[in-house]
């Protein structure tokens, strides 16, 4: 039998128009479709195995791949796919990663390299070769606390639940107006600092205001937003930073401090030591303390590897046993304050990683742990008013502090 479809698509149209009646007391059952569980990366992970594992020294993610048995043609694609994200012959030891194998076929499905906390760069190996990045939610608490020294600043910041960074940046703050290495028992601190999370670990950390007590006497700084001034003052106005910074690196220790007659390790005899030794792991980045002229920067026997700054007619600094100098830095060339200028190492007459700092005043060369650097400019006076505000609002959360925090964004 013949259908004409003519008639036949008229008959639909008529049952299109006819409304048949619902009761109102039925329940309608809609189709229902199960949500796609997914991680934090947004993969699904029904039906996949996951591990994760750690770059090892000499492993490339390419070495990687191809012990889970993925072949050099799909390797090549995805090194080349993935260049605009990251060198896959350059992943950091020690840096995560994870693996999703299909739990029927034992196949490797994804593979993720996350090449610091919040951003991760993903292969897709399942049809195809497809990479794609992304970073993981961030928000920002705003928090307050405080802690008293029993033994350090780091170890009492730890002790308080913060970030290692605080103990940093604190001690970076008040480098001019306290000497860290003479805190003592009952001296106390408190601060008030935005902190960035990415799965509840911090990746930045903002101080706003912060107050140390020492012997006794009590020092506060304030960070004062400005387009042309911002920084850290004092109550009075006065800028926290100085001219020099008070050490040229993140170090774990002074190893050996300027003195007049000091054993020599190496020489095996009593001699001079006109430096302050900073002990740190070796390949510590080293930054110049001020802005200069680079007036040497080479190798001898004794200082090893060494870049010499002068910043003015007063001052020059010297960086002595680099395990190598910075790419760009020789004689001649104009250094800002920070900027990098080598690397720890144990060159010349040293016995371990470490830097020796020299500091010349007027030709001769001073203890850069105890010279006396010029104040700092005040704020202008137009800008008082401004501060005092910040002042009113900060100062008395610091005073009175109790340990709090709250989502900013």
């Amino acid at each position: 039998m013949r259908i004409n479809l003519r008639h036949f698509g008229v008959c639909l149209g008529i049952l299109a128009m006819v409304q048949f009646p619902i009761d109102p007391n039925t329940d309608l059952q809609l189709p229902t479709y199960a949500e796609v569980d997914r991680n934090k990366f947004d993969l699904p992970i029904v039906g996949l195995n996951e591990q994760s594992f750690s770059v090892q020294r000499g492993e490339s993610l390419g070495s990687i791949m191809g012990d889970l048995g993925i072949s050099q043609d799909i390797i090549h694609l995805a090194s080349k796919k993935a260049s605009p994200f990251i060198d896959l012959r350059k992943i950091r030891r020690g840096t995560p990663f994870h693996t999703y194998t299909d739990s029927t076929h034992g196949t490797t499905s994804f593979i993720v390299y996350q090449p610091s906390i919040e951003h991760f760069v993903v292969f897709d190996l399942r049809d195809s070769v497809l990479i794609h990045e992304g970073f993981l939610p961030t928000s920002t608490v705003t928090r307050t606390g405080s802690g008293t020294i029993e033994t350090s600043l780091y170890q009492a910041v730890k002790d308080a639940g913060f970030s290692p960074e605080l103990a940093t940046q604190l001690s970076e703050i008040f480098a001019w107006q306290i000497s860290f290495f003479h805190l003592q028992p009952g001296d106390n601190f408190s601060v008030l600092f935005e902190e960035q999370l990415v799965s509840g670990q911090t990746i930045d950390l903002d101080i706003k205001g912060a107050r140390m007590n020492h012997e006794g006497k009590e020092f506060f700084a304030f960070l004062f937003p400005s387009d042309s001034t911002s920084g850290f003052y004092d109550e009075t106005g006065y800028a926290l930073k100085r001219p020099f910074l008070r050490a040229p690196l993140n170090y774990k220790r002074i190893s050996s401090q300027y003195s007049l007659r000091r054993y020599h390790p190496v020489q095996k005899r009593y001699k001079p030591h006109l430096g302050t030794d900073f002990a740190a792991a070796e390949g510590t980045p080293i930054v110049a303390t001020a802005s200069g002229s680079v007036t040497a920067a080479s190798y001898t026997n004794a200082n090893g590897n060494y870049v010499k700054i002068r910043h003015n007619d007063i001052y020059t600094t010297g960086y002595l046993h680099m395990s190598r100098i910075a790419k760009g830095i020789r004689p001649g060339v104009r250094v800002q304050q920070g900027q990098l200028i080598g690397y720890v190492g144990s060159t010349g007459l040293a016995t371990g990683p470490h830097v020796c700092y020299r500091f010349w005043k007027n030709g001769q060369q001073v203890d850069a742990m105890k010279v006396k650097m010029p104040p700092s400019e005040p704020l202008p006076e137009k800008l008082m008013p401004q501060f005092t505000q910040v002042i009113n609002t900060l100062k008395p959360q610091l005073v009175n502090v109790i340990s709090t925090s709250s989502v900013a964004r």
